[in-house]
């Protein structure tokens, strides 16, 4: 009997071991997929949206999903991505049915982005500090939709600009300029329209285009929405 009962516990302890020993490997194979699979997805949303991106996935387990080449739902986000020329922004992106191929890249069926321009990066598209007139400030106000840019030192003028949707950009459309008080001359409104109208021209990543604009107190929120599209394919090494 005591040789009996060895053998069970014996038996009971080998049976233990394998099982510890299979979830330990199928926890590990989980984790290398999923870390495959963020590290791909972070490579391609780093050349549409900057470095840094964070990837989160979402749906059953990554293994299989690797397996299926298939995820349900991607949720990107970078806190200092590059909007088309608008640099510094926010943004965080959610990418549905994405499928991975075989061609070192992928496609998503629909992706939906909200985006978040604040302050200084309006500063930074619209002017530079080393132009003559600088752009040394901006305002944001909700109620009227505007933006107002400072220009020069001490006050020297200002600029109001307009945010507009039009054929999937967003534009900025001046609507009034002033100079120690006075209407600016007529050539620096054309330049100042010339310059905005330049710098908010890029395309967009992901084949993306503006459906919603809202001027908020202390940032541009623009919303984005992309139909079927590829993933910018990986460069091969």
């Amino acid at each position: 009997m005591i040789c009996a009962a060895f053998r069970r516990h014996r038996a009971v302890s080998i049976t233990a071991l394998a099982l510890t020993v299979v979830l330990l490997a199928a926890t590990a194979a989980e984790l290398a997929a999923r870390t495959w699979l963020q590290d791909r997805l972070a490579t391609a949303a780093g050349r549409a949206l900057g470095r840094n991106s964070t990837v989160d996935i979402d749906g059953g387990p990554a293994l299989l999903a690797l397996l299926d080449r298939h995820l349900d739902a991607v949720t990107i986000s970078n806190d200092h991505a590059t909007l088309g020329r608008i640099p510094d922004v926010s943004v965080r992106a959610r990418l549905q049915d994405v499928r991975l191929t075989g061609e070192r890249a992928g496609t998503v069926a629909a992706i939906h982005a909200a985006v978040e321009v604040p302050a200084t990066s309006l500063q930074d598209l619209t002017g530079t500090k080393a132009s003559r007139l600088p752009v040394t400030d901006v305002h944001l106000d909700e109620k009227a939709d505007t933006i107002t840019l400072g220009l020069g030192r001490a006050g020297l003028g200002q600029a109001t600009v307009q945010p507009r949707l039009q054929d999937g950009h967003v534009t900025l459309h001046l609507e009034n300029a002033e100079i120690l008080g006075r209407p600016a001359p007529p050539r620096l409104v054309d330049r100042i329209q010339n310059t905005l109208t330049t710098r908010t021209a890029a395309d967009y990543p992901l084949g993306l285009k503006a459906t919603s604009l809202d001027v908020t107190p202390t940032a541009l929120s623009i919303g984005l929405d992309a139909g079927r599209t590829r993933l910018p394919a990986r460069t091969k090494t």
